[in-house]
């Protein structure tokens, strides 16, 4: 009798004590109390209306790409900036090479791509957003629909290990 009443004590605090560690481990991913409601979306004449202001006046727009490095090299909208995730550091201020623009336009491949998301709402519990000023910003229809409707694309160029050619 006493043997299985200590084995029911320790099961009961194992299991107590594994609920309390998946319930910490779990709640430390989902620190982000930033709603899809919070992002702000745009369509395709929204974002080209944008593109060209930006021409005329260089602080108007920054589009960041959300893409993998290998597949920005290959084709971007001109003047963007390649940036993942993880480059935003809640640790930090906001920086002000980013702050200087009026809308951070966010895209990725396509409109159904969870990093650009991840990205705008990192963000915007970065700081970008504020009260008064809504800078963060999502184009929907993303790099697949600039591409096809025929907009200027800018091409990195590709990094040669070789030495120039005589």
């Amino acid at each position: 009798m006493q043997i299985s009443n200590k084995h029911a004590h320790f099961t009961h605090f194992f299991g107590l004590a594994l609920g309390f560690l998946a319930m910490t481990t779990l709640s430390g991913c989902a620190k982000s109390n930033i709603s899809d409601r919070k992002i702000d979306y745009l369509d395709l004449t929204r974002v080209v209306e944008l593109y060209e202001k930006q021409q005329d006046k260089d602080d108007t727009a920054l589009f960041i790409d959300t893409r993998k490095p290998e597949r920005f090299a290959l084709g971007h909208i001109p003047g963007a900036l390649n940036m993942r995730t993880p480059d935003i550091d809640l640790r930090y201020d906001t920086d002000p090479k980013l702050t200087r623009y009026t809308n951070l336009i966010i895209y990725g491949e396509n409109p159904g791509q969870a990093n650009t998301h991840a990205m705008a709402k990192r963000m915007i519990e970065a700081g970008y957003n504020g009260f008064t000023k809504r800078r963060v910003r999502v184009y929907l229809g993303g790099w697949v629909e600039w591409e096809i409707t025929g907009l200027p694309i800018e091409e990195s160029p590709a990094e040669s290990t070789d030495e120039t050619e005589e």
